[in-house]
């Protein structure tokens, strides 16, 4: 099962196609994204941080946990999952071990992102590593590797923060290190996706949380992407489901007063204002967390 998954990626990532990617959390989310036809889904780190621990998506998942929860989804179907690996929870030698664990868990891909984690104190949010130090960690991560189906993806954040010079060099760099494809975040602009394309050999994954004018999937696959998340409606949508069926069976009623959105029902049950407290409290004094 796992080398099917595995073989199925890389057929992926030759293809000329962009793929819409499946949100999944568990075993039966995994089995239906296979059955209804999606070609691929991720694992995310935000969604197995509430999943497991109920908590937002402030690096308090360890990577045991988060090895545990891969291999539930990994192996209930022949989808190939790719899974956010964070920062690889550590340095160059921890993004080893990540890569050891995600191949045993059954993945068919790891992203490693280029953001410092978890939020060091008095800094903001979102603070990158060096070009230098990012591309250490993705050459070990090749280096860790036992399958050469197994895919690595270098994930870049410096659009939220760096200009698109920055970008580019960025994802110029980390293509050289052999690994086999290019995440971005939040990438909105017809223009900046051709640069882009034009600045890696690479397949490009991207990922986004709300509306994007980037064209077609063809446009899209024209300039190299092959993959695309547009967020986790999926996991969001089971949680509502669930907070108004609980509602529901406690007031004897069918159909119950709507409570808000998903994200405003994740929000409240992940505990969002506390772990906002406390980061102002003993990381960053007077600031509220923003949570993505």
């Amino acid at each position: 099962m796992l080398n099917i998954a595995r073989n199925r990626m890389r057929e992926l990532l030759k293809t000329e196609q962009c793929m819409t990617c499946a949100s999944v959390f568990d075993p039966l989310s995994s089995r239906m994204a296979d059955k209804i036809g999606f070609k691929v889904g991720i694992l995310g780190g935000s969604v197995t941080s509430l999943m497991t621990l109920g908590v937002p998506d402030i690096s308090l998942l360890t990577l045991s946990e988060l090895a545990d929860q891969a291999k539930r989804v990994c192996s209930a179907s022949d989808l190939p999952i790719i899974v956010d690996g964070d920062n690889g929870y550590g340095n160059s030698i921890n993004v080893m071990r990540a890569v050891e664990e995600m191949e045993h868990a059954g993945a068919a891909a790891i992203t490693f992102e280029d953001t410092i984690l978890p939020r060091p104190y008095n800094e903001p949010a979102l603070s990158l590593i060096s070009i230098d130090e990012a591309n250490a960690k993705l050459t070990a991560a090749v280096k860790a590797r036992k399958d050469p189906d197994f895919a690595i993806f270098a994930r870049t954040h410096a659009l939220n923060s760096q200009s698109f010079d920055e970008v580019l060099r960025r994802v110029r760099a980390y293509s050289a290190t052999g690994i086999d494809g290019i995440c971005i975040f939040e990438l909105h602009d017809k223009e900046k996706l051709a640069l882009l394309a034009e600045a890696t050999p690479l397949p490009i994954m991207l990922i986004s949380y709300g509306h994007v004018e980037l064209g077609s999937r063809e446009e899209m696959a024209g300039k190299n992407v092959r993959i695309f998340l547009n967020g986790h409606h999926s996991y969001e949508a089971s949680v509502k489901a669930a907070y108004e069926s609980l509602l529901a069976l406690h007031q004897g009623s069918q159909h119950p007063d709507s409570q808000g959105s998903a994200k405003e029902i994740i929000k409240a049950f992940s505990q969002h204002d506390k772990y906002s407290a406390l980061t102002s409290d003993y990381i960053f004094p007077a600031n509220s967390l923003k949570v993505a």
